[in-house]
């Protein structure tokens, strides 16, 4: 149960991999968050819901934590009907992405690719008023170009009263290279008319206690990479301390309905290799030699090679912060 005194923490959405299985075996077997964001929807349609496109989302027992769902595009209709459609699937809220930094999606005017154009961002923001039955938040970024263009935007949300933005403060062109700038998002908080969550390089619990220092009136934090690493963090940062015995069991826990879970889901077995390869990408950085246990995986061709590489992996003993930090880098540069 989430108390008063601790930081409320939000997994932050990853396409292709934070999908309702890794959802579900994260919330019972490591724990830590109080809010899963759901990687976004597009191609839904915008007169008919296609159905397909909503499978990650039912809910009651097929999705265990508290989830909000996202939604990409620039097309108001299609973020109207995907918004009541999922408000008839019992969700209260959706989140709109103005952040996504890849070029095949911004290019197209989708994620952060519309930040450049607030003028439109408030034509979408008008038409969906008033015929979006859920409550609509956004996630976004400094700017696409360059770190001014949120003024602007900025502006343009303080005209529509919006439950919060989550701000990554890089640019899209960033992507994730380079560092995130606190000193930005302490400036949208002065211009911001609605609340802000911090979202970047949350890798360590030193890393959110020097932005709690920063940020001491900040109660809300979402986590992305940090956590996909280290799947402990989140209960590090609430002060939950496990020994390595209780997290060796927990992590095998966690795999296991993983890989159950993508043996059940996907017949193709390059297809199932290619989830588990994207899974230890990052969690590989949680143990002592990150390079030597994702190596053997990455080259892993069939079953018995994957799981033979994954227990080795699993045998290896936790990394400390830094090493843990020096990954997470390793992964922005």
């Amino acid at each position: 149960m989430h108390s008063s005194k601790d930081p409320e923490l939000w997994l932050a959405p990853f396409r292709g991999l934070t999908n309702r299985m890794y959802r579900n075996a994260f919330a019972r077997h490591i724990g830590g968050f109080d809010t899963m964001f759901a990687p976004f929807i597009s191609g839904i349609g915008s007169k008919k819901a296609h159905p397909g496109k909503l499978c990650d989302l039912l809910r009651g027992p097929g999705n265990l934590p508290p989830t909000i769902p996202q939604v990409i595009g620039s097309n108001a209709s299609e973020i109207i009907l995907t918004g009541n459609v999922l408000h008839d699937m019992g969700y209260e809220e959706l989140n709109w992405n103005l952040g996504c930094p890849f070029p095949r999606i911004a290019n197209k005017k989708r994620g952060c690719g519309l930040l450049p154009y607030p003028e439109l961002i408030g034509e979408i923001l008008e038409e969906v008023s008033g015929k979006l039955t859920p409550r609509l938040s956004v996630k976004t970024r400094l700017g696409y170009h360059h770190p001014g263009e949120i003024l602007e935007v900025l502006r343009v949300f303080n005209r529509f009263p919006l439950p919060y933005l989550i701000l990554h403060p890089r640019t899209g062109l960033q992507r994730y290279r380079g560092k995130a700038d606190p000193a930005a998002f302490e400036r949208c908080l002065h211009l911001s008319d609605n609340p802000l969550v911090y979202n970047g390089d949350i890798s360590s619990r030193k890393d959110y206690q020097k932005l709690k220092t920063l940020f001491p009136g900040q109660t809300r934090w979402m986590i992305g990479r940090g956590a996909l690493i280290n799947p402990f963090l989140p209960n590090e940062i609430k002060g939950v301390l496990l020994d390595n015995e209780e997290k060796d069991r927990r992590l095998r826990n966690f795999h296991q309905e993983i890989w159950e879970g993508v043996s059940a889901m996907i017949r193709n077995e390059a297809r199932q290799l290619g989830y588990m390869k994207a899974v230890w990408h990052y969690l590989s950085g949680c143990k002592q030699s990150p390079r030597q246990a994702f190596g053997q995986i990455k080259i892993s061709k069939n079953t018995r090679e994957y799981l033979g590489a994954a227990e080795l992996a699993l045998q290896q003993p936790f990394s400390d912060d830094l090493a843990i930090e020096d990954y997470f880098r390793g992964l922005t540069a």
